[in-house]
Formats: C-alpha cells, sequence, structure tokens
C-alpha cells in the first residue's frame, strides 16, 4: 500500500520539512555498528547545495534500552543529529510451528515491530534508512530525491533493493520512505496474529520479520512501483553473497555489483562480534541454514577475517578516532567558554542599549541558520549558537529544533 497526495498548486505554504538519514538501535549490542555506519555516512556524505539543507542524522532508539543509559548516548552524540526513543512494538505470539518463527531469535526479543515507527516520523518529508549492520562506501544522499521527478507525492516505501533470494522481494535494510501516520497505522492494524477472524486481511511474514512483513505489505514493489523503487543490489549488498562467491569466483562481486554504496553484514556473526571456534559450526540462521556443514564452517571463519570484515574494522577504527577528537573539541570550547563569559558579559554591559538592537534569541537564531546552511547538524549548531552568545545553560535541543519548525 503506498498512500499519493497530489500537489495542490495554490495551497498555503510552509517551510519544508527536514529530510534525514536514520538508523535503528534495539539494544546496546549494536552500539559500535551503529557508531560504524553513521561514522561512514558522514564521512562521505556531499555538501548540500546552498538552496537547501544537509540531511538530519537520526538514530530510532528502543525504549528497551534504558532512557537513562548515558553510555549510548556517550557514544553516538557525535556521530548523529538526534537520538529518538521510541516504544517497542513487541510481537505478537505465534503457535508453536516452528517455521512460523523468526528466523533470527532476537528479532522477537529486541526488535519486534519497532522499526515500522520510521513510518510515523511525519516531522520529516523523506527518510533513507539504512540497518545498523551496514556500512556505507560512497555517498547516499541522492537517494532522498529518488522520486523527485513524481507530479504525484506518494506517501509510504518509494524505493529498496533486491534480497538475496528471491529476488523479486526488497530486504529491509535498506529503505527509502516517505513517513504517513495513516500508513503506520494500517500497517500496525495488519501485523501477522493467530486471530483467525483477521488473518485474511493480515499480512503475513515469510522470515518472521520486518522484511517478510513490509514484502507481504508492498507486494507490488518488483512489478507495478515505478522503476526507481528498484534500487540496485549495491545499495543493500549483503556478505553473505560475498562468502558464498567470492573464494571461487571473485567477479561475482567485483564486476557483478556495478556500483557498490552500501555493505550488508547480515548474517552472523556481525563483524563487531568475537566468534570463538566450537561457533563455527553453529547454525546462526537465515541463508546459511541451507548449507552442509563444512561449507557453513567456511563461511563463519571467514566472518573474522574476510576482506568486508577488515573493510569494517578499519572503519571502526576511524570512528573512534573521530569520537576522541570530538569529544577534545567539545571540551576545550567549553573551557574557553568559560574563560570567555564574563568579559564578553562585562563588554555588552559597557554598550549603551538600543530598542533596535534584535534580541539575545534573534542573534541565535540567526546564527543558528548561518551554521546549518555551512554543514553543522541540529544539535551541534544550535549548541554552538547558544554558546557563542553566552547562553550556555541546560537546555533540550530536540524541543528547541521542534519549535523552530513549528513541532511543538
Amino acid at each position: 500500500m503506498t498512500t499519493t497526495l497530489s500537489n495542490a498548486a495554490g495551497g498555503a505554504p510552509f517551510p519544508p520539512r527536514p529530510k534525514a538519514i536514520a538508523s535503528f538501535l534495539a539494544s546496546e549490542d549494536f552500539v559500535p555498528g551503529c557508531q560504524t555506519l553513521l561514522y561512514s555516512v558522514k564521512a562521505h556524505l556531499r555538501a548540500a547545495s546552498k538552496d537547501e539543507y544537509p540531511p538530519e542524522i537520526i538514530v530510532l532508539q528502543s525504549s528497551k534500552i534504558s532512557k537513562n543509559n548515558d553510555a549510548v548516548h556517550s557514544q553516538l552524540r557525535y556521530f548523529c543529529d538526534r537520538i529518538i526513543t521510541v516504544d517497542h512494538i513487541p510481537i505478537r505470539s505465534r503457535s508453536n510451528n516452528e517455521s512460523d518463527q523468526s528466523h533470527v531469535q532476537q528479532w522477537d526479543e529486541n526488535c519486534g515491530w519497532t522499526k515500522l515507527r520510521l513510518f510515523e516520523l511525519e516531522s520529516y518529508d523523506t527518510i533513507l534508512y539504512i540497518d545498523a549492520d551496514c556500512l556505507v562506501t560512497k555517498d547516499v544522499s541522492h537517494l532522498l530525491h529518488v522520486d523527485s521527478s513524481d507530479t504525484i507525492k506518494r506517501f509510504g516505501l518509494l524505493a529498496a533493493a533486491p534480497d538475496i533470494f528471491p529476488p523479486d522481494k526488497f530486504n529491509a535494510g535498506v529503505l527509502v520512505l516517505r513517513p504517513s501516520r495513516s500508513v503506520f497505522d494500517d500497517m500496525l492494524s495488519r501485523l501477522p496474529t493467530n486471530d483467525v477472524a483477521t488473518d485474511n486481511r493480515n499480512c503475513t511474514s515469510y522470515d518472521g520479520g520486518d522484511t517478510g512483513f513490509l514484502n507481504s505489505y508492498y507486494p507490488s514493489w518488483y512489478n507495478d512501483m515505478p522503476s526507481y523503487s528498484r534500487l540496485s543490489f549495491g545499495y543493500n549488498a549483503q556478505r553473505f553473497m560475498h562468502h558464498c562467491t567470492f573464494g571461487k569466483q571473485p567477479k561475482y562481486w567485483d564486476e557483478g555489483i556495478e556500483d557498490l554504496r552500501i555493505i550488508h553484514y547480515s548474517s552472523s556473526p556481525k563483524p563487531w562480534e568475537q566468534l570463538t571456534s566450537s561457533d563455527a559450526t553453529k547454525s546462526n540462521g537465515g541463508a546459511s541454514d541451507l548449507l552442509e556443514k563444512n561449507e557453513r564452517v567456511k563461511i563463519q571463519q571467514s566472518t573474522t577475517t574476510g576482506a568486508l570484515e577488515r573493510m569494517w574494522h578499519t572503519a571502526y577504527e576511524k570512528s573512534q578516532q573521530y569520537h576522541k577528537k570530538e569529544m577534545m573539541k567539545q571540551q576545550a570550547s567549553s573551557q574557553a567558554n568559560k574563560r570567555q563569559s564574563p568579559a564578553a558579559a562585562a563588554a555588552a554591559a559597557a554598550k549603551p542599549k538600543s530598542k533596535t538592537k534584535p534580541s539575545i534569541h534573534q542573534l541565535v537564531h540567526r546564527r543558528y541558520k548561518q551554521l546549518r546552511k555551512e554543514g553543522f547538524g541540529t544539535s551541534q549548531a544550535m549548541q554552538t549558537a547558544r554558546d557563542e552568545y553566552g547562553m550556555n545553560q541546560e537546555y533540550d535541543p530536540c524541543q528547541v529544533v521542534g519549535q523552530m519548525f513549528g513541532l511543538s
């Protein structure tokens, strides 16, 4: 289901809603992955043109993670503009039939259907969503304009890349969407359930997770949606294909993927996890279950020493260095503000007051807009503007930005 809305001429002018690049954090275990992803997004993000704001980089954090988890916020705050805590949506009780269960147990426990909350974030015009176990290798911000040629504005799913198999299904690790509360509410009403009375309308999920559900909800993705809705495999290149083919026929990966932009470490173990030799022979669910034990061992062993894993670890080390550098910059800025604030206050007191002088809030607002055009994120721009004018007391950046966009 894709909701559409005509661009009515002569409508009341409103400021454009920001666009966003988002990820989802379901548990603390994925913080290293989320950090590395966000760093790779920032490292390859092109500079915004003069007539547009750069996209906000946001993280949806499940309410299953403690709201007071300072460690998570401390680790991710330098890589994103906002961390939005969203209520967990549990997976409803399933039958005892093993085929009805998720092929990854952690989905039921941590993720549930919470990722679907992306579709209710109407404060954003368009969202490019990327799973936290992905790595960006080139700029992907152009995907936020994937439907710019449309004369009718579409809501819900705009674009996705094919899964490994079947290829006429998409993988939900990378999605381009336009949020809509009505689409989100409809999704919730059609989640898989054991209720016989509603099963004729409800969607199914062939993998027990969001990918299977969204393919059931958008069955026309491959055949009937616009051609731009079908992104190439290079926008969601899954590591499992590399492990299955690269050793014997590297051209499948090197030449078969024309434009590699996002690597998806969708299989287990994740690059940041330590794998013991005894675990290598165990099944981790998913496509690897279809392989013989000896083949599974080879693939599992490559997940700790392969080229893609080395690529991820290189990006992780760079993200750690970036985190340290940004933390030191903030500490130096705070110390400088403490030294300068008394002098600035004395200088301001010595100047004659003018009735036409802009208020401090107007000055902060002007400076904020200037910094945003220079490429600063929303939180960083507001904090810097307030610091420069001595307004460095505690405040809620999300609330301030929301007020500026008329959201609160």
